[in-house]
């Protein structure tokens, strides 16, 4: 684990690496005569500041019916990021074009370096830095338990250690060579083997086709930029250009990829007494959980084909890949299980795994000049994405006690013997329809036009298991835990059909900076996620620019009346951004 020192160093660094830089303009930086070595810089600070009281499992805090843990007032820091991220690029072909074939017609390598480093747990508020308020979290969390004995606390000094340790060794400081590979072309064909990220798709901020490289929800969650987050594999990638068939299929391509690699989205993730992690309440060492990952041959690749017709781009895409939800299965816990504690203590275990999903879809794109819009749709289909099988009402874990009845006949006995599974794989549809558009409103912005961006999400599980609560029965059924105070039934059905709509608006102006002759690019936005489940999430931002400069504010709300999938499970997550970015 890193020293105190040491995340001070990447803190410096980040910050010393902007400061020096100047201010040239916005682009990669040259290193010798020729340009054929070129380095690319980004490096931001940042500070979230929440805005509401975190939604605890503590009776003795406001709010005291959610899930979050550790359980924090509103106005404190809950994040203080610090990002670099630095590119090499290398044109190598120069080196080598006396001796190579005339058909090589490029050759160079990518090194990537990132680091991260998380300042809330050296210095942010008491909650997160220090063992005694995750300790005084837990002693809460025990005493107010029905199934509460002094004998417990024995327990609690470990419990606060595996918490904190487990906290500061993954959630607080990054150090990675984070990609890595080689490009060369010969004519018509282009090979990229190494570690890297690869996109498909036409959609923003959720994902259909785009599922081939995991996301990384450890230090923000998707309060994250996507492409920040997006994780890369060991590939090797292939595009093969076609040209013209026929006089239908014009400019296509083929491209396929096969990736080595065990990485997937929520190993480490993040950790218990993180601002980001799930609602799902406190370690106490009654529920472990173990991560499988997944062997590094488990095979991940697949391929497209991309083509034009008139002023149609299609994509035709099919691959084999694991998805960002791990599947939850509970079974008993074991004493070789991480985290666990004797005389009865530790009950269950989830474990954790990414079982493969097969992804067939196809996408559509168009402008439209008249309208300066482009349309853009996408559809796929999962094929066993694992999903979560929860117990019904009378017998949900998260409200009801170890000694209810209910809870040991339809949940903790059927984990326990093995007859109940709780994880369900089912085939999803999945649809997207999006139109972006350029739009002159000259009294509001005279100079530069709107850009309006919106999608439609649709998604419908097939061989849906529904929840029947009038009769109060525990048949497992697709469903999150809710606690009582928000919903009598205590559990809410996963819907069969999701419907999900996203919004962005911005345009920039020029603004002057006030006592000197030079300007300032300011773009205020607005961005929002609405969900027909009742979830709303909204983001006014502003943004200045001044190359290699940006500064950025946002404050993002989430309006829901439940804790529902998937925003609606972090509804007490609001928050206010600072960032100070460099991009060379």
């Amino acid at each position: 684990m890193f020293s105190v020192r040491s995340r001070w160093l990447l803190a410096i660094v980040i910050a010393g690496s902007a400061m020096v830089a100047g201010v040239r303009p916005v682009d990669a930086i040259p290193l010798n005569e020729e340009g054929t070595i070129n380095v690319s810089v980004r490096a931001y600070a940042n500070v979230r500041i929440g805005t509401n009281s975190k939604q605890s499992t503590r009776l003795d805090r406001p709010n005291s019916f959610g899930g979050t843990f550790v359980y924090s007032p509103s106005w404190k820091v809950i994040q203080n990021r610090y990002f670099l991220d630095v590119e090499w690029d290398h044109d190598i072909l120069p080196m080598f074009e006396d001796i190579l074939p005339k058909w090589v017609t490029s050759l160079e390598y990518t090194l990537g370096y990132r680091g991260e480093y998380e300042g809330i747990y050296d210095f942010g508020p008491s909650e997160y830095r220090t063992a005694t308020e995750t300790q005084n979290n837990l002693l809460a969390f025990l005493r107010q338990s029905p199934t509460y004995t002094p004998e417990q606390e024995a327990q609690l000094g470990d419990m606060t250690y595996f918490v904190r340790h487990r906290l500061r060794s993954i959630g607080s400081y990054r150090n990675r060579l984070f990609q890595a590979f080689f490009d060369i072309e010969l004519g018509d064909l282009f090979v990229r083997i190494g570690r890297q990220n690869l996109v498909w798709g036409e959609t923003d901020v959720f994902r259909l086709l785009d599922n081939i490289n995991p996301v990384d929800n450890s230090f923000g969650g998707f309060f994250i930029d996507l492409d920040e987050r997006r994780v890369p594999l060991n590939m090797l990638r292939a595009s093969y250009y076609l040209g013209s068939i026929g006089n239908v299929l014009d400019q296509v391509f083929i491209e396929g990829y096969a990736a080595y690699d065990n990485t997937v989205a929520w190993n480490p993730g993040a950790p218990a007494g993180s601002p980001w992690s799930i609602p799902i309440g406190p370690f106490t060492g009654r529920t472990l959980q173990n991560m499988i990952a997944p062997d590094p041959g488990d095979f991940r690749g697949g391929g497209r084909a991309v083509f034009n017709i008139s002023d149609f781009t299609f994509t035709l895409a099919s691959y084999r890949t694991m998805m960002d939800i791990q599947a939850v299965r509970f079974r008993q816990a074991r004493p070789d299980d991480i985290g666990y504690q004797p005389n009865g203590v530790s009950v269950i275990t989830a474990d954790l795994s990414s079982p493969p999903v097969w992804i067939n879809g196809i996408a559509m794109t168009t402008a439209i000049p008249d309208l300066q819009a482009v349309l853009r749709s996408e559809f796929a289909y999962f094929m066993d994405e694992p999903l979560y099988r929860g117990p019904g009402k009378v017998s949900f874990p998260g409200t009801a006690s170890t000694t209810d009845i209910n809870y040991l006949q339809n949940f903790l006995g059927p984990v326990l013997s093995g007859d109940l599974d709780t994880v369900a794989k089912k085939d999803t549809l999945n649809f997207v329809i999006g139109w972006d558009m350029n739009q002159h409103i000259n009294f509001l912005n005279p100079s530069q036009s709107f850009l309006f961006s919106t999608q439609f999400f649709f998604r419908r599980i097939r061989d849906f298991e529904a929840c029947e609560f009038e009769d109060g029965n525990g048949v497992p059924c697709m469903s999150v835990s809710v606690p009582v105070p928000n919903n009598s039934t205590r559990t809410v059905q996963v819907p069969q059909n999701q419907y999900l709509h996203t919004l962005l608006i911005n345009t920039t102006y020029n603004t002057a900076i006030p006592f000197t002759n030079s300007t300032v690019q300011t773009t205020p936005g607005f961005g929002m996620f609405y969900d027909w489940q009742g979830m709303l999430v909204f983001q006014p931002s502003v943004r200045f620019v001044r190359d290699p400069w940006r500064f950025i504010m946002d404050y993002t709300v989430i309006n829901s009346g439940v804790f529902k999938q998937t925003l609606g499970l972090v509804r007490d997550r609001d928050n206010l951004r600072f960032q100070l970015e460099y991009v060379l």
